[in-house]
């Protein structure tokens, strides 16, 4: 009987064998369902449940994504340069960290009656501790993106799958407002604890998921250093001022996170927003997690493609610029199709939604493009070097992801306060952003909602000109050097050992 071909155990020196491949993704599908559950909620159950001011909701939240980004090229580096048998460098980090990092994200939506002073208080100590386990994990289950093949096409098609294990960990964790509203509307338990029980389904039970990722191997084995030559955590982080394509790829996600945009339930629930449909009515909340299947599942199913895709537009440069050239035309036409309040209407919420839809095809794309020049990367830098920089690398991928997590929350807090939102109004929750009476508030609220991710998809596209465009055979070439070294490295250590004796 044939296995069907996620299950399959078919494996060589560069294939990964597509059922590792798919616990990896699964793993990174529990991990990010936990990551978009905290990040995506905490600071809405802050502010409108807690009824912690704006400003300081977003300094909370801003200074702990701050501090998340800061550390990870340390812990990058110390997981580079640490002793470790062959074929363990990034993997044992994928066993011991999920249980903790999961009890600390269901510790953080758990309401213990403190004060305003005292309750900052926690959740700082509480996310930097998060924080410490969290960052060993992220940099692992990534980092071994790059150590599954030596083969540069196998690594993209390991990135395609994992992007669309990340993804749908994302739109599970979407799913929350609109079970929040169906949950608590019934009235069998509050608004706020349907955050304590999706904290714990979202947040430790995903990360017990991510488990699964420990079942990946690793394949591409580093050279052992010359004799004497003592690895240097400082030099290896200096040697990424070579890496161009890091380089590139950080600074035009930084400036693409410097979109005036806030989270969505300030659009889909503000004004007691509903619809009438077929004599239905469907309430912001659910409108919301419309939007974000239509945003995310036909991007996740055309994945699929990514790799055909990216080959068809001449490489993982020109996907990363038509995406977001596709996103800024979409959202300016979605802007005028909806203005004056005609996104009130069903029927063109439905249309600029799908519009929407259409580009982000494309941007679900990006990561597995990112991710595959990441990993060319290292390869180019163990060439350059000697060493490889999983570690190092992969931490900078995840210090520009909590960059661009803090950046929007220290802008959406001050935004906030801007448009003249006051916390104070309704009874917490969603009816705290039902009853705002702000006309600033209200009448930007579309003008944020459409145009201002568009801001940061204009920025991003004039960094990532400056990207170098990703070369096929040079890649070729590159793998067979590499694979030339090892091979002579490995005859030298045996030398070595047959000498001693």
């Amino acid at each position: 009987m044939k296995t069907f071909f996620l299950f399959s155990k078919e494996e060589s020196e560069t294939k990964v064998a597509n059922d590792r491949l798919l616990s990896h993704a699964v793993g990174l599908s529990g991990q990010n369902m936990t990551y978009s559950f905290l990040t995506g909620r905490l600071f809405v159950y802050l502010n409108t449940l807690l009824g912690i001011p704006s400003e300081k909701t977003g300094i909370i939240t801003g200074i702990s994504s701050l501090w998340d980004a800061i550390n990870d090229p340390l812990i990058g580096s110390l997981m580079d340069h640490r002793r470790y048998k062959p074929g363990y460098k990034m993997r044992p980090f994928l066993l011991w960290t999920p249980p903790i990092i999961g009890i600390l994200v269901a510790l953080m939506f758990i309401d213990f009656g403190l004060s305003e002073t005292q309750t900052i208080i926690f959740i700082l100590v509480l996310y930097l501790l998060f924080d410490a386990f969290y960052s060993f994990h992220d940099i692992a289950i990534w980092g071994m993106t790059a150590l599954t093949s030596p083969s540069s096409e196998e690594r993209k098609r390991v990135a395609q799958w994992l992007t669309i294990g990340a993804g749908a960990g994302s739109t599970i964790a979407g799913l929350f407002p609109m079970l929040k509203d169906v949950i608590s509307g019934s009235g069998v338990i509050t608004e706020k604890n349907t955050y304590v029980l999706f904290a714990m389904i979202f947040g430790f039970g995903g990360m017990i998921l991510a488990m699964l990722a420990y079942r990946q191997k690793e394949k591409v084995i580093e050279a052992p250093p010359e004799k004497g030559e003592k690895k240097n955590i400082l030099r290896s982080i200096l040697n990424l001022r070579h890496n161009r394509t890091l380089i590139v790829i950080c600074l035009a996600r930084v400036v693409q996170s410097f979109s005036l945009t806030l989270p969505w339930e300030y659009f889909f629930e503000s004004d007691g927003v509903s619809y009438e449909v077929f004599g239905a009515t469907i309430s912001g909340g659910t409108a919301q997690v419309v939007y974000g299947f239509v945003m995310g599942i036909p991007g996740a199913l055309f994945m699929l493609a990514a790799v055909p895709t990216i080959n068809k537009l001449g490489g993982n440069k020109n996907l990363l610029i038509f995406s977001e050239l596709a996103s800024v035309v979409a959202r300016v036409l979605a802007f005028f199709i909806g203005a004056n309040d005609r996104y009130k209407n069903i029927w063109v919420l439905l249309v600029v939604i799908m519009i929407l839809g259409s580009a982000q095809i494309l941007t679900n794309m990006k990561d597995i493009a990112h991710r595959s020049l990441l990993t060319n990367s290292i390869d180019e830098m163990e060439l350059k070097t000697g060493e490889r920089t999983e570690g190092i690398t992969f931490s900078m991928q995840n210090l520009v992801s909590k960059l661009t997590n803090a950046i929007p929350k220290f802008l959406q807090g001050y935004l906030l306060k801007f448009l003249g939102f006051n916390e104070k109004l309704g009874t917490g929750g969603s009816d705290t952003i039902r009853k705002q009476t702000s006309a600033r508030f209200l009448k930007y609220r579309w003008h944020q909602f459409i145009l201002g991710p568009a801001i940061g998809a204009a920025l991003y596209v004039i960094v990532i000109l400056f990207l170098e465009k990703d070369d096929k055979e040079n890649m070729a070439e590159i793998e067979r050097q590499l694979k030339a070294l090892r091979a002579n490295a490995a005859d030298e250590m045996i030398d070595d050992v047959t000498a001693d004796v």
